[in-house]
C-alpha cells in the first residue's frame, strides 16, 4: 500500500521571492486565476462531484489540517470566495497521488476533453480497423523509440 506525499502547504522562497523579483508565482497564479474567471474552488468541488462547502470547517473533507481550514476563514470572507488555486494546493493528495481529489478530477477532465475532441484520435471510430487497433495495442512507447531513434536497443521496463 503506498502512503500518501506529506508535503508542506507553503511555497519555497525559490519561487515566492527569487523566481520573479518581488512577485511570486503563488499570487500571479491567483490573479491570473481571477483575470481568467476560473470558478472558485467551491464550485470546482461541486463539479467534482462534492459537497458544496457551506462552512470552512466543510473543507476538512479535503483538507484534513485544521490549522489550513482555520487560515482560510481569516483570509476569505466566505468559502465561495476561496480562490480554485488555493483550495486546491491546500487539498490533501489522493492515495498514491501528488494532487487532490479536485485537482485530480480538473486535470482528469481536461484529458479526457483533449481526447474527445480530437479527431484524430487512434481510437475514434472510423481511424483504424479493428485489426490495426490490435496491432497498435501490442505496442509500446519504448518499441516506438527504439524502432525510430538513433541509438537505442533497449529501453527497461520500470512497470507495467
Amino acid at each position: 500500500m503506498n502512503t500518501p506525499v506529506k508535503r508542506p502547504h507553503r511555497m519555497t522562497p525559490a519561487i515566492t521571492e527569487k523566481m520573479f523579483g518581488s512577485t511570486d508565482l503563488g499570487s500571479l497564479n491567483i490573479q491570473r486565476g481571477r483575470d481568467h474567471a476560473i470558478p472558485s474552488y467551491n464550485t470546482m468541488r461541486t463539479f467534482c462531484g462534492l459537497p458544496k462547502a457551506e462552512s470552512f470547517e466543510d473543507f476538512s473533507d479535503m483538507i484534513l489540517d485544521r490549522n489550513l481550514r482555520i487560515g482560510l476563514s481569516r483570509n476569505y470572507n466566505t468559502t465561495d470566495d476561496v480562490d480554485f488555486y488555493v483550495g486546491s494546493m491546500l487539498e490533501d493528495p489522493v492515495l498514491g497521488g501528488l494532487v487532490g481529489t479536485t485537482l485530480s478530477c480538473v486535470i482528469g477532465e481536461q484529458f479526457k476533453r483533449l481526447r474527445d475532441g480530437d479527431r484524430f484520435y487512434y481510437e475514434n471510430h472510423g481511424v483504424f480497423t479493428p485489426s490495426q487497433l490490435a496491432e497498435i495495442r501490442k505496442s509500446s512507447l519504448s518499441r516506438v523509440i527504439c524502432d525510430n531513434g538513433d541509438h537505442f536497443e533497449l529501453i527497461s521496463q520500470v512497470s507495467t
